[in-house]
């Protein structure tokens, strides 16, 4: 659903490259929702691994409670690089604008990386299903990372 056009919107109009402009910064909003939600799958999965620790602490099992614990810090740190990755922002009159298409290219880096934070999730939840180690998962979050890493690298050739 397309929003009412406001005041400021009716003056834009008669700027140039207004439009533009604001097709982009609906799309830097839409990013930034996009890594909330992300951020919030992974906060979500480190909170599972918590109740499965608990549980495992209660069985004496410590081995497996730590191997789980070393994989709640990875994605402790996981969920502070999504939700503090940075972002394709530029103002209006900024002279490093990021183009639609560059920030089309932000969002298939964004589309892999949900796929790999969505494989993270569904693995540490059937992991814990079967009370099994958890160290497959490690690659999965380095896949990530990477995804992260990857998006930052792409998002700072402009600054």
């Amino acid at each position: 659903m397309e929003r009412r056009k406001n005041f400021f919107d009716r003056i834009g109009s008669l700027i140039r490259g207004y439009k533009g402009y604001v097709i982009r910064e609906e799309k830097r909003n839409t990013d930034k929702k996009l890594r909330d939600e992300l951020a919030k799958r992974i906060e979500n999965a480190k909170l599972m691994i918590i109740d499965f620790q608990q549980e495992l602490i209660k069985k004496n099992n410590i081995t497996l409670c730590q191997e789980w614990d070393l994989l709640r810090k990875t994605v402790d740190t996981l969920f502070s690089k999504i939700k503090y990755a940075a972002h394709g922002e530029s103002s209006f009159f900024s002279e490093n604008q990021l183009k639609e298409n560059e920030l089309d290219e932000i969002y298939n880096l964004d589309l892999k990386l949900v796929e790999n934070v969505d494989m993270v999730c569904t693995s540490v939840e059937s992991c814990i299903q079967e009370s099994s180690n958890p160290k497959p998962i490690n690659k999965m979050v380095r896949d990530v990372e990477l995804c992260i890493d990857n998006r930052t690298n792409y998002i700072n050739t402009f600054k």
